[in-house]
C-alpha cells in the first residue's frame, strides 16, 4: 500500500541498538533521500513563489534564511513570542513533513496526493478532475515535473486520469489507511494548538465530541486538517529555500533542534520568550535522530556533519549534537517565517469558524 499507517516513533535522546548501515524498511521519511532527480534535494534553483493565507514565500536576494518578501522600507520587528512559537511548532512541522512523505513513494508525489486529499475534504461530493497545470501552479513546480509524477501515480492506481485531468482513486479518498494519515495530521495539529494555548498565543480547545477512532473526520476536524495540509505544503517549500535547496539538511536540522528542547516544550508553561541557553539544550545522538526519522544512520550522519561544517550544529563531547543558541540569534528571518506560517494557519481556522 502506498499510504502506510503511522509507524512507532523512536524517542529522541535514546541510543537504539541497530546496525548503522542497515536500511529502514518502513521509513516514513526515507524517500526524501531520493529526490535529487527533480531538484528538491539538489542545488537546483527552487521555484519563485508559493502562497498560503496571504503569506508569500519565495526566493530573495539575501542568503540569510531569506524566505519572506516584506513590503516597505524594512522588515517588521520580530514577534515577542517568536521563540516559544518556534519551539512549540517545530515538532508539528517535522511530523507533518513525515506524513507528506508517507503519502506516496516520493515527496512530490506525496504533495500531489495531499493537495487532492485536501480538496476532497473541502467538498467530499466534488470528485471532478484537477488539471496538471493547476497542480503545477498550486505546488509551484514545473509542469513537466508534475506531469511525470502524476503519470507515476496513475500507474500505481493512486489516481485516475479523467477528462483531461486527474482525480484520486476511490480507495484513496475513503480508505482506512488514508484516514489514518489524515487523523495523524489532525492529532499533530491539535498538539501544536494546545502548546500555543499553553504559551498564551491561542485558545483552542478540541470539541468534546471529537473522536479519534471514527472512520471520517467531522466538520471541525476536516477544517483543521485542510488548513494543516496547506501550511505544511508551504512549509516544505520554505524549508527548502532556507537551506539553499537542501531539504534533507533542513529536515535533519529541524529534528535536532526539536530534540534539544523537547523536555522544555512539553512542560507548561514553557513560554520563555528568550532564546534558550545552551545549558538547557540536551544533546541528541545521530542514532536517536536516525531512529526517530526512520532514515539510515549514514544519511543522518552525513547531513549532520554538513550542518556542523556550516556552523549550524555543534558536537557536545560524546553526548551528541545541539543547535546552539548563537545560531538562533542569526535566524531572525527564519523565526519570523515560522510565526507567519503558524499565524496563517490559525487565521485559516478562524476564517472557517474555529475558535483559536
Amino acid at each position: 500500500m502506498l499510504l502506510q499507517p503511522p509507524p512507532t516513533q523512536g524517542s529522541y535522546g535514546q541510543n537504539v541498538s541497530r546496525d548503522k548501515t542497515a536500511p529502514h524498511q518502513n521509513g516514513s521519511l526515507r524517500d526524501f533521500a531520493g529526490l535529487a532527480g527533480f531538484g528538491l534535494l539538489s542545488g537546483e534553483a527552487p521555484p519563485n513563489r508559493l502562497s498560503f493565507g496571504g503569506l508569500s514565500v519565495g526566493r530573495e536576494s539575501t542568503r540569510e534564511f531569506g524566505m519572506v518578501r516584506f513590503h516597505g522600507a524594512s522588515e517588521p520587528a520580530l514577534h515577542p513570542d517568536a521563540h516559544p512559537i518556534g519551539r512549540v511548532s517545530a515538532e508539528f512541522f517535522l511530523r507533518g513533513f513525515e506524513v507528506v512523505g508517507r503519502a506516496s513513494d516520493d515527496i512530490l508525489g506525496g504533495m500531489i496526493v495531499m493537495t487532492m486529499l485536501g480538496d476532497a475534504l473541502v467538498d467530499e461530493r466534488a470528485d471532478g478532475p484537477i488539471s496538471i497545470r493547476e497542480l503545477a501552479r498550486r505546488l509551484d513546480f514545473p509542469f513537466e515535473t508534475v506531469r511525470r509524477h502524476v503519470r507515476k501515480l496513475v500507474r500505481q492506481g493512486v489516481c485516475h486520469a479523467k477528462d483531461g485531468g486527474v482525480c484520486l482513486a476511490p480507495s484513496m479518498r475513503r480508505g482506512a489507511r488514508t484516514n489514518a494519515i489524515l487523523r495523524k495530521i489532525y492529532l499533530e495539529s491539535v498538539r501544536m494548538l494546545d502548546g500555543l494555548r499553553r504559551i498564551k498565543v491561542g485558545n483552542y480547545k478540541p470539541p468534546r465530541s471529537s473522536s479519534h477512532t471514527s472512520r471520517h473526520p467531522h466538520k471541525e476536524q476536516a477544517i483543521v486538517v485542510v488548513a494543516a495540509i496547506r501550511v505544511l505544503l508551504v512549509a516544505i517549500r520554505a524549508l527548502r529555500v532556507a537551506f539553499d535547496g537542501d531539504l534533507m539538511s533542513g529536515l535533519v536540522f529541524t529534528a535536532i533542534r526539536t530534540a534539544n528542547v523537547k523536555h522544555v516544550t512539553n512542560k507548561a508553561p514553557a513560554a520563555s520568550r528568550d532564546i534558550l541557553p545552551d545549558s538547557v539544550r540536551r544533546p541528541v545522538s545521530i542514532m536517536a535522530i536516525s531512529n526517530s526519522m526512520a532514515l539510515p544512520y549514514e544519511s543522518i550522519r552525513r547531513h549532520t556533519r554538513k550542518l556542523i561544517e556550516q556552523g549550524k550544529c555543534v558536537r557536545v563531547g560524546r553526548s551528541g549534537v545541539i543547535v546552539p543558541a548563537r545560531v538562533f540569534h542569526k535566524m531572525t528571518a527564519e523565526s519570523r517565517m515560522v510565526v507567519e506560517l503558524v499565524f496563517a494557519f490559525m487565521g485559516e481556522l478562524r476564517a472557517s469558524g474555529v475558535r483559536v
